[in-house]
């Protein structure tokens, strides 16, 4: 039998997603390579694994048999590949540092510069992926650690918040519709929003909130990406609530921000680790700086969220 941990990654996120191509997209092949994966394991082991439909697909009795069986041997296998790999750069004060899009394009490069001023040596391998890709990374070995703006609740990651930021409103400079300085929950639960699906950890934040003042409805306008929601809301589309980090992605946008008060609701950035795997030397040290840094950067950015309203204005 010769058993390969690329058919046992298939199998996993096959019984994860009860789907080929929803795991096939995790795996970066195609739906018919994932069920090429699937059916050469089947083969070997002398049974079916899932029983398959037009609409999904769904482990048999073997199937969720060797499920736990499976899930434990590929952890401990790219567990310990990883950490043998890593273990002469690891002692050099290296490490692989994954982050979703956001954060990976907009807040850790300059943390990451800042952090090799003090020293030197240090060395880091920056992965960008996003929502539950980034989660099997760490779950993996893939990446010693992650950073994101969305909790990822599962039992073998364990997620730390770096920093808590506040939420701000922002709309399109120059367009309806007007609002506060500092803005009210009902100001805007009353307007068209941009936002995300209703199964994001932000997204289900800020409805509890509109929820309070009135509003049930979901956002006229929903996109995956923070990017994409600045963007819309530069052209118009609707204002869109966002934490206080995705500000530096509004300085070159024609928007203005607003800080949101009755309430003050914070969200914050999160650093997301394996429970099973212990984190290089390295990693600590940039954990303790990033947790500084990022700090220092929310308490600067409700004031910071004003000159960035008045400055966008102003060439509105």
């Amino acid at each position: 039998m010769n058993i390969t941990s690329r058919q046992l990654k298939a199998f996993l996120l096959t019984a994860r997603y009860q789907s080929f191509s929803r795991a096939a997209e995790r795996l970066f092949i195609t739906q018919s390579g994932m069920s090429v994966l699937v059916r050469e394991l089947e083969a070997q082991l002398g049974y079916k694994l899932f029983e398959r439909t037009t609409r999904k697909v769904t482990l048999t009795e073997l199937g969720s048999r060797l499920l736990p069986i499976a899930d434990r041997s590929l952890l401990e296998l790219e567990a310990a590949a990883a950490n043998v790999g890593r273990s002469a750069s690891v002692a050099k004060g290296s490490f692989v540092l994954g982050a979703a899009p956001f954060p990976a394009a907009e807040l850790l490069p300059k943390a990451i510069a800042a952090y090799g001023q003090r020293d030197p040596h240090f060395q880091v391998r920056l992965v960008d992926a996003a929502g539950a890709h980034l989660v099997d990374l760490v779950r993996y070995g893939e990446v010693d650690v992650a950073v994101s703006g969305v909790r990822h609740d599962a039992p073998d990651v364990e997620c730390g918040s770096l920093a808590r930021f506040r939420l701000v409103v922002i709309r399109a400079a120059g367009l309806p519709p007007h609002l506060p300085r500092e803005a009210r929950w009902s100001d805007v639960a009353a307007q068209r929003m941009v936002g995300f699906p209703c199964d994001y950890s932000i997204q289900q934040l800020i409805d509890e909130q509109l929820a309070l003042v009135g509003r049930h409805a979901p956002p006229e306008v929903i996109c995956n990406y923070l990017e994409t929601q600045i963007a819309l809301v530069e052209v118009g589309s609707g204002v869109a609530v966002i934490p206080a980090f995705a500000v530096p992605a509004c300085a070159n946008r024609r928007v203005t921000l607003h800080p949101i008060a009755d309430p003050v609701v914070s969200s914050d950035l999160y650093w997301i680790t394996s429970r099973a795997r212990k984190l290089p030397k390295a990693a600590h040290g940039f954990n303790a700086f990033l947790k500084a840094y990022f700090s220092e950067l929310a308490e600067r950015w409700p004031s910071h969220s004003d000159r960035a309203s008045q400055r966008t204005a102003a060439i509105a």
